[in-house]
């Protein structure tokens, strides 16, 4: 997504230093900013304004700061780097004239994301978050660095307590959810695995109306998530509307299944291993007939996907 710096400025209430140049993208990791891209310093463990300097030499065409500005280099000074970079990207996600999937669950979420981007990519020119990239810094950074032709954004989104998966629903705007499973993570920090579905929940909680809620059908807790969205509601598993069934594992557990769903059926033959697989690629399949209103191209493409 290309911008200019005074935008960013603008968006994010900062003030501008130095040539009013473009920005492609952001990064807030020194190592890996790319040349055009914009770098966010977060001040954590280590304070991320000491790589400004690397960052600017990889490329970086202009940096946030809380700081004074170098006297080379193109500035924004900001308040405060993290909360500028999540504003930034929720003023950018505005711009953005396209369907974005969110997906959370306690397990099989980044497998999920990446068979949903593969279903997607058959038919559709997608972006999805690299790696785990799910919090307030990958979440915001993916955003940014949607190109201008996408046609889908597909996010994951992660938890550590209540209330952050609702400000990142906040900046990244989801039209489909999907959750994919309630478990026994991060419990301490919501009292227990009841905790754990009301935070994931917040997920289907701020769908829009006129968007989908994606819910496994075979775990209880996220199949009663149905109750608390606004949004219309597709199941899927062995007992959802997009069902899979007759599953087999071959010498290397890679499971091949039939899928039946609203958009018609057919077979599935993964090249990834593990039966719990079979669901996250149903998933997908679900994810593709709500977006594209047919699943036989993302049939093939899971079949390829790794």
């Amino acid at each position: 997504m290309g911008l200019l710096a005074s935008q960013v400025a603008d968006a994010t209430g900062g003030r501008l230093s130095g040539r009013d140049v473009e920005v492609n993208g952001a990064s807030f990791d020194s190592r890996a900013t790319r040349p055009g891209e914009l770098f966010v310093p977060i001040v954590a463990e280590r304070d991320g304004h000491d790589f400004i300097e690397a960052a600017l030499g990889a490329g970086a065409s202009a940096y946030l700061t809380t700081e004074e500005p170098l006297e080379t280099g193109t500035a924004i000074r900001v308040a405060d780097t993290s909360a500028a970079l999540m504003t930034l990207a929720a003023w950018a996600r505005r711009r953005l004239d396209i369907p974005v999937v969110g997906v959370t669950g306690s397990v099989g979420k980044t497998s999920t994301k990446d068979l949903i981007a593969a279903a997607l990519g058959a038919s559709r020119k997608v972006t999805a978050n690299e790696r785990s990239f799910n919090n307030e810094q990958g979440l915001p950074v993916t955003i940014l660095g949607t190109p201008d032709d996408a046609d889908v954004l597909v996010v994951e989104m992660g938890m550590r307590g209540f209330g952050e998966i609702g400000r990142l629903c906040a900046v990244a705007g989801p039209t489909v959810g999907v959750v994919t499973a309630v478990a026994s993570s991060h419990t301490g920090r919501v009292g227990g695995i009841e905790g754990v579905a009301v935070a994931k929940r917040e997920l289907v909680e701020r769908l829009p109306a006129a968007g989908t809620a994606i819910l496994n059908a075979d775990d209880e807790r996220v199949a009663r998530m149905g109750g608390h969205t606004p949004a219309g509601v597709l199941t899927y598993g062995l007992r959802g509307e997009v069902r899979m069934s007759s599953i087999e594992l071959d010498d290397l557990a890679r499971p091949s299944f039939r899928v039946d769903s609203p958009w018609g059926g057919g077979q599935v033959r993964l090249a990834v291993s593990g039966a719990h697989m079979a669901s996250n690629a149903t998933a997908a399949i679900a994810v593709a007939g709500v977006i594209t209103g047919s699943i036989d191209a993302a049939l093939t493409a899971l079949g390829e996907a790794t």
